[in-house]
């Protein structure tokens, strides 16, 4: 039989596999921009302007921002901002969206080393246990870590800090896939290194202090990059 100190001994805390699942995943950005440039058809919308008006802010903001630099007025913030949720929406129920091969292998080697994998969302909760269950999430050994509703941007440092905490998670030797230079700095706030796997709208941005800055996943070798982060715990 137990004594109550060991039955009330604290859950060992452990080192996880943390990624943005609304861009490595969900490819929220690209559709994004597809929607706008159809909400806006009169314009010649580029990547350029989803960096600079929409990359850190709500959909209504974002369309804001957007309507203010084209000097444009195609409705109100709050109704271009429902059908951009729409469009993201029926995006995330019918868009081609995969786990693909080389994240999969990273998550695999997570696995190998008995870290837990967590995906951290702030889809809607209806479009998240949709696209969760269609992917197979569970079978994959992945599972999702809200931080929000609303497509908040992305995990500020507050986000990463309580998924620790919720998980008894390790910062210090845990390891973030991260997008943007904002979502890096939040991670590396709260403790977690990160390798960066920036896409054609967040290419430009500043990854200092990450552990790596990569093209793709398939370029993690994970047991050197959590080697690089056990030496600077």
């Amino acid at each position: 039989m137990k004594s109550s100190s060991e039955t009330n001994a604290p859950t060992p805390r452990t080192a996880a596999l943390l990624f943005e699942f609304d861009h490595l995943v969900a490819n929220l950005r690209e559709a994004t921009l597809d929607i706008l440039k159809t909400i806006f058809e009169d314009q010649d919308l580029q990547p350029l302007h989803l960096s600079r008006y929409a990359l850190n802010v709500t959909p209504q903001k974002a369309v804001d921002q957007i309507q203010t630099a084209l000097g444009i007025k195609k409705g109100t913030p709050k109704k271009l901002a429902d059908e951009l949720m729409n469009g993201i929406r029926m995006h995330l129920e019918t868009g081609n969206i995969q786990v693909t091969d080389a994240l999969r292998d990273v998550i695999v080697q997570a696995r190998e080393r008995g870290m837990p994998v967590y995906a951290l969302t702030a889809l809607p909760e209806g479009p998240r246990e949709i696209l969760g269950d269609r992917l197979d999430l569970p079978g994959l050994g992945i599972e999702y870590a809200p931080f929000g509703t609303q497509l908040e941007a992305y995990p500020r440092a507050d986000a990463w800090l309580k998924m620790c905490k919720d998980h008894d998670l390790l910062a210090p030797v845990s390891l973030a896939l991260t997008t943007s230079m904002a979502a890096t700095k939040a991670a590396m706030t709260a403790g977690v290194h990160c390798v960066a796997i920036p896409d054609r709208f967040t290419a430009f941005q500043d990854f200092s202090g990450c552990q790596a800055v990569v093209d793709s996943p398939k370029e993690i070798n994970l047991a050197n990059v959590l080697k690089q982060s056990y030496a600077t715990a």
